[in-house]
């Protein structure tokens, strides 16, 4: 004797498989398990699991004779995902979350419609779209009219996959940020370390050729200055004695 029970839970891989779309179930989504047990004592761990994405599982009779609470992993849904499994229990045998998305588009095309075809026949311009719909956050009608639970339905983050596709794109752009804003750092920096490097070189240059025209300078200055009374002095004695030599060897040599 084969014992089916149901659970909802959070996929904990992506390895599992929807059985009615065969698509990849995202990994940390919405899904709902089919357990299959040879008695009730077998535990879950032992059981044989036919997953389904949630939008696409379609309520069996056995969910709609317990209360929503006493569903296996319920107590640790999300409150969104919670309301939404208890959305779908209430329309009944058969029904799915892409049922009640599906609804929800036909309703509000419809009702643009009528919207576009009054404003044609009074001669208004056509309304603006609405951009409401079945995933927003704003309170609005469900599709029983009882005005419970409405517009907190969020099917587009229904399966993660949106979230994830945001999270990639948003880490590659950020890493092409980082990337960008490193290359620049190090190309200033280079630019910095090569303009400095230049400007020693100058500096250098300068101080040089600042230091041999001082050397020059003080050479002529040197060599050009006017001479001192005491040097004068001792030139003009000098002067005197050769004259007086020039003399004595002249009266001499004529004796």
């Amino acid at each position: 004797m084969v014992v089916i029970t149901y659970c909802v839970e959070y996929a904990q891989s992506q390895k599992s498989v929807c059985l009615k779309c065969n698509k990849v179930i995202p990994n940390k989504s919405l899904r709902v398990g089919r357990m299959e047990r040879q008695s009730e004592k077998e535990k879950k761990k032992f059981a044989k699991f036919r997953w389904y994405h949630f939008k696409c599982f379609e309520i069996p009779e056995i969910m709609t004779k317990i209360p929503v609470h006493l569903i296996r992993g319920q107590v640790d849904l999300l409150d969104k995902d919670k309301v939404r499994l208890e959305r779908v229990i209430k329309l009944g045998v058969g029904a799915s979350w892409s049922q009640i998305v599906e609804q929800h588009k036909k309703k509000a095309q419809e009702d643009a419609d009528a919207a576009a075809a009054e404003a044609l026949a009074n001669g208004t311009p056509l309304p603006t779209p609405s951009s409401k719909s079945i995933d927003s956050d704003d309170d609005e009608n469900d599709d029983d009219g009882n005005g419970q639970n409405g517009g907190r339905d969020f099917t587009a983050q229904l399966t993660g996959e949106v979230d994830r596709k945001q999270e990639r794109k948003n880490r590659k752009v950020n890493k092409l940020k980082a990337k960008t804003e490193g290359a620049k750092v190090e190309k200033k920096k280079q630019q910095n370390q090569k303009g400095a490097a230049v400007s020693a070189s100058g500096t250098k240059s300068s101080s040089s050729s600042s230091s041999s025209n001082n050397n020059k300078s003080a050479g002529a200055s040197k060599g050009g200055k006017e001479m001192s009374a005491v040097e004068k002095a001792i030139a003009a004695s000098r002067a005197d004695s050769k004259k007086k030599m020039e003399q004595m060897q002249n009266k001499f040599g004529k004796k």
